[in-house]
């Protein structure tokens, strides 16, 4: 597996690509924020996924679109 670092957390975190993830997987961004992931929706090339996020912090829903190769701690 490939290692990021992340800022405002001093050691290299294992990470995979947003295509590998699963419904239920906690992603840790920068300074710590953590979200967990509720749904994921491929685009039709499969280039791109829109994931939805529940933020650990506030409970709030949001989406992102992210490339399907893009590294995330998870």
């Amino acid at each position: 597996m490939r290692k990021i670092r992340l800022q405002g957390i001093y050691e290299e975190k294992e990470a995979k690509e947003v295509k590998d993830l699963k419904i239920g997987d906690v992603i840790t961004w920068n300074y710590g924020y953590q979200s967990k992931v509720v749904n994921m929706t491929p685009s039709k090339t499969g280039k791109t996924i829109t994931l939805s996020l529940e933020s650990l912090d506030d409970n709030i829903v949001r989406t992102r679109k992210m490339k399907a190769t893009t590294l995330v701690v998870a």
